[in-house]
């Protein structure tokens, strides 16, 4: 009998006794990292990258793609024939390998990814996932993660090809890395793009017109991304390994951070009404400034012909992205829920620093101007740095009216915006004014502001020429054209100048109770309905209102 108990048990008597042997315990391990490591990813990434790679698109896409690279492989060796064996044949190759990559990765798949979000509001199956505990940003998230496979299958796919490229002599390694991060770049750029307009037709007869805005964007990207591609493949890289760190350090942080505003902005377009959609968005902007400055602060230590070209270009970038930011949240809705109210600081230094950065058009009036104004001074230090470059020369009338520009402008974008508010009022009385209408009215505005003293004053003499005069202090155009040109007379600057102080002034006196708005105290049964969802994320919300918002919505 002890015999028997001392003999080894097999696997059999251990599996029904419910033992596992010893060797087995390690594959447990892997399945139950594995399963926990499956739960924690998106489900929208699972579903959408299911269904894309079962699509009948990507299926034809990528055959396509195998059938180019090989036709391209055995037409371009053989027209090549018989310099490929002793001169360098690579740029005319890998020019190919990259139009047969750039075509699915800068056009098919964006457009697809714009085409499966668009389908989701259509079909109103976003509605059961805003249902779900996937937030907005998870579902965005998700179909940015299924195209970003579909481009890491396409590129493996003809690696290979690039490889054969390579070995033709005639491009290095450090510019095959940079044509390989430049497609990247493009098509993740590309992709959030298509994915931010896929919200913005809401309504069938909208989505063409929205459909051909985005194939308008995507051929453009993809023509510009093939220029650069090319030359590059041609020509060699020109620039210094410093420079080239620079040019790809300052690609992805400002690619980046822009992303991300897209990103924020097409979540915020999914989120409902009574949640909190202008933080998010403003914390990016907010970001990506800091990001913009920071890049023409470092391109100083460049020299002075990048530094001063890039300080040129992120400053008109800066002045679009506040025009455009600051148009669109003065168009904001001038009601916060008491969710939103809620969530507002409570001390004097958070409402002090922090209230800026929550909904409302009066608070986002204050906040790209704010935000404008900062950035311009720190250019404007910049702008001095670069004048002090040892290789710096005179540059003629731009250097003594580049501040008189840019106070122009931001004079001028304090009324535009001012204007904008007094219009969506105006329209908001009777209708459901979405954000994006502040586009509209801020071109309105700007319009009427140039075309309206000029027209009056071509009518007052005879429709011929005149020279300047005060009365066309509102013509932004004329005026700022004076003023690159430092013909502008001083007393129309400071003229301009106060214009924009006082829009800015009266905005911000007149209206405290809008600007600064009051904080509601959270009620019990929202604190414990907030700890059951923390214990439990799993589990769906009760069917009852349990945030007790009601419709109540109280004007900011």
């Amino acid at each position: 009998m002890s015999a028997v108990v001392t003999e080894p048990r097999d696997a059999n008597l251990a599996a029904i006794l419910g033992e596992a042997p010893a060797e087995a315990k390690w594959l447990r391990w892997i399945d139950e990292m594995a399963t926990r490591a499956g739960d924690s990813i998106n489900p929208i990434l699972i579903k959408e990258t299911r269904q894309a790679l079962k699509s009948r698109q990507f299926v034809v896409t990528f055959s396509l793609l195998l059938f180019a690279a090989l036709a391209w492989t055995i037409a371009g060796s053989l027209l090549l024939m018989p310099q490929i064996y002793f001169l360098p044949s690579a740029p005319t190759m890998l020019t190919g390998y990259y139009i047969v990559l750039a075509v699915p990765m800068l056009l098919v798949v964006p457009l697809a990814a714009y085409r499966s979000l668009e389908g989701e509001i259509d079909d109103g199956t976003l509605e059961l996932l805003s249902v779900t505990s996937l937030s907005p940003r998870q579902i965005v998230m998700g179909k940015l993660g299924s195209a970003v496979l579909q481009m890491m299958l396409y590129f493996v796919a003809l690696f290979p090809c690039v490889a054969y490229a390579y070995t033709l002599r005639g491009v290095d390694l450090p510019t095959l890395a940079i044509l390989m991060g430049l497609l990247v770049v493009f098509g993740l750029t590309l992709t959030i793009v298509a994915i931010f307009f896929a919200p913005m037709a809401r309504v069938r007869s909208s989505q063409i017109s929205t459909l051909l805005v985005v194939m308008s964007l995507l051929l453009a990207g993809e023509a510009a991304a093939g220029t650069l591609a090319i030359n590059l493949i041609q020509y060699g890289n020109p620039l210094t390994s410093q420079q080239t760190g620079y040019l790809v350090t300052a690609v992805i942080l400002f690619t980046g951070t822009l992303s991300g505003i897209f990103l924020m902005a097409t979540a915020v377009q999914l989120t409902p009404e009574s949640e909190n959609r202008s933080t998010p968005v403003r914390v990016m902007l907010m970001i990506h400034q800091m990001v913009v400055v920071g890049i023409a602060a470092y391109a100083t230590a460049l020299g002075f012909e990048i530094a001063w070209v890039t300080l040129l270009a992120m400053t008109a970038h800066m002045m679009v992205m506040w025009s455009v930011a600051g148009a669109m949240m003065a168009a904001e809705a001038p009601t916060m829920t008491p969710r939103i109210r809620r969530e507002l600081p409570g001390t004097f230094l958070g409402r002090l620093f922090l209230i800026w950065f929550t909904p409302g058009p009066a608070t986002g009036y204050v906040f790209a101007i704010v935000n404008l104004v900062a950035g311009a001074l720190v250019m404007n230090q910049i702008f001095d740095q670069v004048l002090r470059l040892p290789d710096a020369r005179t540059i003629g009338p731009s250097s003594a009216s580049n501040r008189m520009v840019v106070m122009l402008s931001i004079s001028y974008l304090c009324v535009g915006m001012a204007g904008v508010r007094v219009i969506i009022t105006i329209l908001r009385a009777r209708n459901t004014v979405r954000v994006g209408v502040g586009m509209a009215a801020m071109a309105v505005v700007m319009l009427l502001m140039a075309i309206v003293p000029y027209s009056i004053g071509l009518h007052w003499n005879d429709y011929r020429q005149y020279p300047y005069s005060l009365w066309q202090i509102t013509n932004w155009v004329w005026t700022l054209q004076l003023a690159s040109s430092n013909n502008l007379p001083k007393i129309a600057l400071w003229f301009v100048v106060f214009m924009g102080c006082l829009a800015f002034a009266v905005h911000l006196l007149l209206l405290g109770r809008i600007v600064l708005p009051q904080r509601l105290v959270t009620p019990k049964r929202v604190l414990e309905e907030r700890k059951r969802m923390q214990k439990n994320p799993s589990e769906p919300p009760e069917l009852i209102d349990p945030l007790g918002l009601g419709t109540d919505a109280e004007p900011v």
